[in-house]
């Protein structure tokens, strides 16, 4: 199946830089923000840094592998660093004042003479005239190219007697709900070329998705061989699936998931708005400015706000907050005492601690689900989604939010568990079933019904009730809240039936936010693993992509080690582009909170770039702040890799500024 469309890309001349490759030294600045206080200890440990204090100003030469021959993903890669060794800044990053960051790409300005500014119209390749320069083409341009909703169908069958074409841009003309069974009821008959070549070049419309089949014969439904896409039909088969695009000039300011950029903000450990914080009797204490720390430390929601115009200049369109429900209000054990004696409050936020609440009518729950007080109130926590969805954001468009959901497990004291303890997975003898100490992380029955510590016990979802009251629970946040989308924790721990329950309903229950859906996001933490990565990858009835895991850790071979070869990384990439799906929207990142602080990995202290969390590291290990340049320039490599590629990249608080933490 061939598609239409394509607008040449009118004559812009040169791009600044764009035919640079990398030098066998560069020479790239640093760059560094000015703000409130950044709390980072606990999971990263490590100590915190103030944001006034600044980051390393000299400039040294960082030595890499020279690239191999040039392909177009070469190209980004070396036009990225070239860029940065150039002094060049990107629009949202900021440069502290007395270094030169370079000239500034300027987007509003016109990138070359004759050129003028499309606005309106729905979007593709029919209306030539939009997006060329009005100059003429210094050459014969050819003719127009073909409206983008021209679909050729080729299908090859010697021994037919018939092809035709159904779907759902065939509705019959007695009942539009099915699909036209023969050309009487609409069905688009393909032409026969004396060979048994079939063909057939037509407009599909309306514009957008639809599902079809082949008929052959008149009564054998069969999917199209040559489809771009299948899925499953309902009944056992599958569908083909035609993406038709618009015509005309497009609207370039709509938002689509694929150009966000995502910033992760932990809330007790992002922004303090009054200097007040509520310990957690018995967790381990100390202040997370000057040392580690398992204690809530007094970020809170209106810190989080006020910080919005912050995250909008930096270049942020949608921001990841932790988990804002009621959690553990006691003290709980590491996942592995024997190896970590110290005692952690839940400020991460990932012990939910619920009431037992009744979602008989799940949009009116009782009592109503409650928000961490340690962090905020109901009305902080709308304040700060209001908010955001005010704020514009560096793509011109509101700013989205996601919240962290945490759906495996409940804290053992909650009110929910004490109301129903048959929800939750136990063994025959009535014992919680341990991942760790047991070793079933990766069990193929109990990895997804394991507890992570006594306190924690997992749901058993084969539970429908269960089930029916966790899904109920993200529905009533997610629609409460006006949330744009969920990161899912812990993914692969939990049965692909509780997964497809809130993918059906998000899309029958929710009105879609910008965007045209409910992104949701999953992790699933396996670096070498690529395949359990996309089991739970199908924007149909799963995840819209996951944290792609084995690029971080090839990322960081690369850029951080000496040896690194970015030919390499952009050989592997062209692969990985492809690997999960036309559909899937993967999350990229370089550090997040459940490893060591990325610029450890950027100044060689830690060589594992697989190296995951280690309590040594945040308690014992305390890492300084590099006081040289080159670590924060090859960070500024690898955050120039992830924003200049597929997937939306993320950014956790701090690394922005290379923060320093264990981890």
């Amino acid at each position: 199946m061939m598609r239409g469309g394509g607008t040449p890309s009118p004559t812009a001349g040169p791009v600044p830089h764009a035919a640079r490759v990398i030098p066998d030294t560069y020479e790239a600045g640093s760059a560094g923000v000015a703000g409130a206080r950044v709390a980072d200890a606990g999971r990263e440990g490590g100590p915190a840094r103030d944001r006034d204090e600044k980051t390393p100003q000299s400039v040294s030469g960082l030595s890499h592998a020279p690239l191999g021959p040039t392909n177009m993903r070469a190209l980004t890669l070396s036009t990225a660093v070239a860029l940065l060794a150039l002094g060049c800044t990107f629009e949202g990053m900021v440069t502290p004042p007395d270094l030169d960051g370079g000239p500034v790409i300027d987007r509003d300005a016109d990138p070359f003479p004759g050129w003028r500014h499309c606005r309106g119209g729905d979007g593709g390749a029919g209306d030539a005239s939009c997006g060329d320069a009005s100059a003429p083409p210094p050459v014969d341009a050819g003719p127009p190219p073909p409206p983008c909703n021209e679909i050729s169908f080729r299908y090859v069958n010697p021994g037919a007697s018939t092809v035709w074409v159904s779907g759902s841009f065939t509705p019959r003309s007695t009942d539009p709900s099915e699909w036209a069974r023969d050309p009487s009821e609409g069905a688009l008959e393909m032409v026969n070329d004396g060979t048994g070549v079939w063909t057939l070049t037509t407009l599909i419309e309306p514009f957008g998705r639809h599902e079809y089949k082949l008929i052959i014969d008149g009564t054998d439904w069969i999917a199209d061989p040559n489809a771009e896409e299948l899925v499953a039909d309902g009944f056992g088969g599958q569908n083909g699936v035609l993406l038709v695009c618009t015509t005309g000039c497009g609207e370039i300011d709509a938002f689509d998931w694929r150009d966000a950029v995502m910033y992760f903000a932990m809330v007790d450990r992002f922004r303090d708005s009054d200097g007040r914080a509520d310990p957690v009797p018995g967790a381990t204490g100390g202040d997370a400015t000057r040392g580690p720390s398992g204690q809530y430390e007094g970020g809170d929601l209106p810190g989080a706000t006020g910080a919005l115009d912050y995250l909008a200049d930096l270049g942020v369109t949608a921001v990841w907050l932790s988990a804002p429900y009621e959690n553990r209000d006691s003290a709980g054990a590491a996942i592995d005492p024997a190896s970590d004696s110290h005692q952690y409050s839940a400020y991460h936020g990932y012990w939910p601690s619920p009431a037992n609440i009744d979602y008989s009518d799940p949009r009116n729950p009782s009592p109503r689900p409650a928000v961490e007080s340690r962090i905020g109130s109901a009305s902080d926590l709308r304040t700060f989604v209001d908010t955001a969805h005010a704020t514009t954001g560096a793509d011109g468009r509101p700013m989205k939010v996601l919240f962290d959901y945490v759906m495996n497990h409940v804290d053992i004291d909650s009110g929910l568990h004490a109301a129903h303890p048959d929800w939750f997975a136990r063994r025959g003898d009535g014992r919680l079933p341990l991942c760790g100490p047991e070793n079933l992380w990766d069990d193929p029955y109990w990895g997804t019904r394991c507890a992570f510590t006594d306190y924690l016990p997992a749901f058993e979802f084969d539970n429908a009730d269960a089930r029916r009251w966790s899904v109920n629970d993200a529905l009533w946040w997610a629609r409460e809240y006006d949330l744009d989308g969920y990161r899912l924790d812990a993914i692969k721990h939990v049965p692909l039936n509780w997964l497809t329950d809130l993918r059906a309903r998000l899309d029958s229950e929710i009105t879609a936010p910008e965007g045209g859906r409910f992104y949701l996001v999953g992790e699933t933490f396996a670096y070498d693993d690529p395949g359990l990565i996309r089991s739970f990858v199908d924007p149909d009835t799963m995840l819209d992509g996951q944290f792609d895991f084995p690029l971080k850790a090839r990322l960081c071979e690369a850029v951080f080690r000496p040896d690194g070869n970015l030919g390499n990384l952009s050989s592997w990439m062209d692969g990985n582009d492809a690997f999960y799906g036309p559909s899937a929207i993967m999350t990229t990142w370089a550090g997040n909170h459940d490893i060591p602080r990325v610029i450890h990995f950027a100044s060689g202290e830690i060589g594992n770039c697989r190296e995951g969390s280690n309590p040594g590291n945040g308690w014992d290990w305390r890492p300084p702040q590099p006081s040289d340049a080159a670590p924060y320039e090859r960070l500024g490599v690898a955050f120039a890799i992830l924003f200049t590629n597929p997937g939306i990249p993320l950014l956790y608080y701090g690394d922005e500024i290379g923060l320093a933490g264990g981890g």
